[in-house]
Formats: C-alpha cells, structure tokens, sequence
C-alpha cells in the first residue's frame, strides 16, 4: 500500500461521508461523459438511484464503459478522494437491500425511512473493478 492510500476502513469511512460521485461515461462521439450523482457505499458496491430519463441511463442500457472519482477537501493538504473503472449491472427495486435504500434516505434527506420505489428513478450498482485512492493529509501530518 502506497504512503497516501487509504485502508479499506479508511476508504469506507470517506465514501460513506462524502455526497457527490462524478460518473464517467462515453457519449455518442466517443468523448468522455461526467455528471455528478448521488450515491451509497455498502459493501464494496457504489449503488445509484439514476434518473431514468438522464442520457446516461442509455448509454450505460447499451453498454458503455463506466468510471468514477469520488474527491474531497479545499486546500491542497486535505485532498483525498478514490476513483476507478466501473462494472455495473440495473437493479430492480425489490432487489435493492434495504440498507441501501435507507442509507440513500439518510443520507440525502435525512430521514429513516427507505426510498420508495419511483418510475422515473432506477438502481445501478456499480463495483469497481479498478481502485485507487489517495488522502494527502497523511504526507502532511493532518489526518483525523
């Protein structure tokens, strides 16, 4: 493990803070396509409730390649992030786990209670089949 990578519990606390997840994906033209989205660590997954009408959702229907950076902090000694290439795969709701669609609610909207199913809304999991992650504040003393 390299000086700046974070453990897998250091990884899990960072992803389970942080709220924005910059999807990648490969447009129509062949250019890279990055929007930002919501998303809930658990397990080892990125789970997503996309919106179903989103250019993306086509793109990632017909197979596109998919990646990810997830990043945090303002000054340069408090960068730390995880980014990598993606697997992924639609999930019907009543397949998504419970503590998923909870974590999403809390998350997000500071509720207990689980996302309801939407027609305009569909959970991708997404697994990383590549990882890397980083956090500065370890060569800079600063981690907490």
């Amino acid at each position: 493990m390299g000086k700046l990578t974070m453990s897998s519990e250091e990884l899990d606390t960072f992803l389970d803070e942080e709220r924005v997840l910059r999807l990648a994906t490969v447009d129509d033209d062949g250019w890279p396509a990055v929007v930002p989205v919501w998303f809930v660590w658990h397990e080892g997954a990125l789970w997503v409730w996309n919106l179903t009408r989103a250019k993306r959702t086509h793109r990632l229907r017909e197979g596109t390649r998919a990646a990810f950076v997830v990043d945090g902090g303002e000054e340069y000694v408090e960068l730390r992030g995880a980014s990598g290439r993606l697997e992924y795969a639609f999930v019907d709701d009543e397949q998504v786990p419970m503590e998923v669609r909870v974590g999403f609610s809390r998350k997000y909207f500071g509720s207990d209670q689980p996302i309801e199913p939407a027609d305009h809304h569909d959970w991708i999991r997404f697994d990383p089949i590549t990882l890397a992650s980083w956090d500065f504040r370890k060569q800079y003393g600063a981690t907490s």
